[in-house]
């Protein structure tokens, strides 16, 4: 290299599409006449030519209008028949340039890119400077950042020329609304800010008449006003929607009917707004297209918005916000990045899948709680959807038939601290309510579908988890302890105050089973039922127990008991009396002038009697013993003269 003649050098490469002067792909998609590098330095070589300035200033509208000559003539020669205006033109690149490179071998490239290498090398010995590191130079074929920049140079350059996408002639690619002035207009005009996803120039069409914005970076929004004809109805086209991210707040637009939305890097949509006096917007329905990018929807109190939103395909949406619209259905994307949901109260339809990132605080549920028919929650790990659904039941409490029909609940994992609310889920098993299957079919199950996990850090209703169990196998039920249901709510009252000892206002069922007296707590009472007596532990009566007490249906006494005590159901009246096996003494007087349908013995053998007159003046319409014990108890004449049945007879 030393005693080479030549001083490797590329030169004069600015007119191959990205490439400077010094063989550099640093040329910006988005230059233009009189743009300059950072450090001030001007793009093109004939910036100071006054020939090509005053061409310039002298026919703006015919450059334009040779441009847009060039370009479709570009189209025609790249042959692309059927396509958007981008892939059009970008096929002329295609078949007269990036063509030509793939038929150089990379072979050629490789040792293109060693001579470059030995060239930093000389650099290093010092066997020549340059202003240009060589290694920066070795680009290879240079053919994937090249394809991006004309890409992007292509729309670029549309948007500037009005051209494809851009003229006001062309449908394609645009959002387009009719619109009029607005009711409280002062201007008779609106501005429409949009934000683009590249350098480029926003635009629009109002009727036939382009209006382009100003050279905007991406990113930043570019402000177009649009005067408005009087107060009729006009077409307006916001172009090329594809390349904007954001356009803008259109909730005080006077637009009416059907809305179609595209724009596959649209992130924000803002139709509505919390302010309801602020909307003035009245479409009918929303349609999205390609707007896969969406991150934000808000159709607030756009009363006139009704129908089903379909957004299944936007899975990077995060918010959505319909609180006042008149919407009836929003189906989201399995998977979606969902953060917050507001349904209006119209909703009747709520469908959540595998959205792991919504809350319960950001699921808003409460408008709609009354008219929700349909319930669909699957793989929503922090949401909490069983606690919603018992929401969404109590709001519904009173309906005449309730609205809610049709419920799937999977996935979850929830913990409750109110057992009184995890005992609102046996009324999904009353034959009013049915499931959903996992495609979201109705009539497969008869009953609600429940797959998950409940913890209760208090106490819950046995009869409650048995019904669940019954129904839902796949239910995991993990309950700190069970509480009685009392049938009366006196008898709860006297057993609470009595024998509560966590003061949870419930008596659960280790607090029964330590209980050792009664006592004379029910003594003279007037009571529905005192069969949950059943479920204490080994008490005693005390004498006079249940003297003078009145009970609709049944007394049982549990187990362990030993003895009925002296008068201790005198002048009692019940439909059932049930005495335990445990039962050894009879004390005297224990069952004079008892007036009950049905006294069951329980204990294979007949008790002794301790005194007199146990059964004097009694009315008993039955007694029932084991059937195997019918003949023991005859022989020891317990009832003075009442007859025994066997036990297998007693119908409750």
């Amino acid at each position: 290299m030393a005693k080479s003649k030549w001083k490797f050098r590329q030169d004069d490469l600015d007119t191959i599409i990205t490439t400077i002067n010094q063989g550099l792909m640093k040329k910006p998609y988005w230059v233009e006449f009189h743009d300059t590098y950072a450090d001030g330095t001007p793009v093109w070589n004939g910036e100071k030519s006054v020939l090509w300035n005053l061409m310039e200033q002298a026919y703006p509208e015919e450059r334009a209008a040779m441009m847009r000559r060039m370009m479709s003539k570009m189209e025609e020669l790249g042959g692309l028949q059927k396509g958007t205006h981008q892939q059009k033109l970008f096929a002329y690149f295609a078949k007269y340039y990036f063509s030509v490179i793939d038929k150089f071998s990379s072979m050629l490239y490789n040792e293109d890119g060693k001579l470059y290498e030995k060239m930093k090398l000389a650099m290093l010995q010092g066997a020549y400077t340059n202003d240009t590191d060589p290694l920066g130079q070795s680009l290879g074929d240079g053919k994937s950042p090249e394809v991006a920049w004309v890409k992007k140079r292509i729309q670029y350059l549309m948007s500037k020329y009005s051209f494809g996408d851009y003229d006001a002639k062309t449908a394609e690619g645009a959002i387009t609304v009719r619109t009029s002035a607005q009711a409280d207009a002062t201007t008779n005009s609106i501005v429409l800010r949009l934000t683009p996803a590249m350098k480029l120039y926003p635009t629009i069409a109002y009727g036939t008449t382009i209006m382009r914005g100003a050279r905007t970076d991406a990113g930043k929004p570019c402000e177009i006003v649009v005067d408005i004809n009087g107060t009729s109805d006009q077409q307006l086209s916001v172009k090329s929607a594809d390349y904007l991210l954001d356009i803008g707040d259109w909730s005080s637009y006077v637009i009416n009917g059907a809305l179609s939305i595209i724009g596959k890097r649209l992130k924000r949509l803002k139709l509505g707004d919390e302010n309801e006096q602020k909307v003035k917007i009245l479409i009918s329905s929303l349609t999205l297209g390609n707007t896969t990018s969406l991150e934000e929807i808000d159709v607030q109190n756009i009363s006139t918005l009704g129908g089903a939103l379909d957004m299944r395909s936007n899975f990077r949406l995060r918010k959505f916000l319909a609180g006042g619209s008149s919407l009836t259905e929003a189906h989201f994307a399995d998977g979606a990045a969902l953060e917050e949901v507001d349904y209006p109260a119209s909703t009747s339809y709520v469908e959540l899948k595998n959205l792991d990132k919504l809350t319960n605080e950001k699921c808003n549920t409460e408008a709609c709680a009354p008219n929700v028919m349909s319930y669909f929650v699957s793989g929503c790990d922090n949401l909490q959807p069983v606690k919603k659904l018992i929401d969404i039941m109590d709001t519904q409490v009173g309906q005449v038939p309730h609205a809610l029909r049709y419920v799937r609940c999977v996935g979850f994992n929830e913990t409750f601290t109110d057992g009184r609310a995890f005992d609102k889920l046996s009324q999904l098993v009353d034959g009013t309510y049915q499931g959903i299957d996992a495609e979201g079919q109705y009539g497969n199950d008869p009953y609600p579908v429940l797959d998950g996990t409940i913890n209760l850090t208090t106490g819950a209703y046995r009869d409650t988890y048995d019904a669940l169990m019954t129904h839902y196998p796949k239910l995991k039920l993990n309950i700190a302890k069970w509480w009685i249901r009392f049938e009366d709510p006196e008898v709860k009252r006297i057993c609470v105050e009595n024998w509560d000892k966590d003061g949870d206002g419930e008596l659960s069922m280790e607090e029964a089973a330590s209980v050792s007296s009664i006592g004379t707590m029910f003594r003279g009472g007037s009571f529905k039922s005192l069969k949950e007596l059943g479920l204490f532990g080994k008490i005693s009566m005390g004498k006079c127990a249940f003297e003078q007490t009145k009970v609709e249906g049944s007394i049982v006494i549990p187990e362990g008991c030993k003895e009925v005590s002296t008068a201790a159901f005198l002048n009692a009246t019940a439909k059932t009396i049930e005495l335990p096996s445990t039962i050894s003494y009879l004390f005297g007087s224990c069952f004079q002038s008892v007036r009950v349908d049905n006294l069951i013995f329980h204990g294979t053998k007949p008790p002794r009697i301790y005194g007199y007159w146990e059964f004097a003046y009694a009315d008993i319409k039955h007694i029932y013993v084991p059937d195997e014990s019918v003949d023991a108890y005859r022989l020891a004449n317990l009832a003075q003269g009442l007859g025994f049945e066997p036990l297998s007879e007693y119908h409750s």
